[in-house]
């Protein structure tokens, strides 16, 4: 798989394989072979000692938020197709995001697509998970482990 498949933007990256094992269900990050500095997302080279043998570990998916916002206007495949508005062939749903601290300050961010941001609370437990969107891309959503 691609790395364009993930971003929208950049189509080449020496950390690729974060796709295709994003595409087998794993969440990836990279550990300098020197110093031992962890990445997420993950880097191919270590701005701490310039080094650029990393080695691939998979990332424990659960954690507390730490962190959310709304985004009023997502990505465009985020968004409801409905000719809702007038002169507008898309309608934009708020879409919630947030952030997870799952070890020793290793952070994800992910989208919170099935709950009620009236629910969503700073230090709430949840899990990260890889996840397929319908045009085919691949992202990263957020659900509460207790709801």
């Amino acid at each position: 798989m691609e790395f364009k498949n993930f971003s929208l933007f950049i189509n080449q990256s020496k950390v690729a394989r974060f796709t295709k094992d994003l595409a087998e269900g794993k969440i990836m990050s990279t550990v300098c072979k020197k110093c031992g500095r962890q990445y997420y997302p993950p880097q191919a080279d270590c701005f701490s000692c310039m080094e650029s043998e990393m080695e691939w570990k998979e990332v424990p998916r659960e954690g507390r938020l730490l962190t959310f916002t709304r985004i009023h206007v997502p990505p465009e495949h985020f968004a409801v197709r409905q000719p809702l508005m007038p002169f507008s062939s898309v309608q934009f749903e708020p879409c919630p995001i947030g952030l997870i601290e799952v070890e020793k300050g290793l952070k994800i961010m992910g989208w919170i697509p099935k709950v009620d941001i009236k629910k969503i609370k700073v230090g709430m437990k949840m899990k990260a998970s890889p996840f397929t969107l319908p045009d085919g891309k691949l992202t990263i959503i957020l659900e509460p482990l207790n709801p």
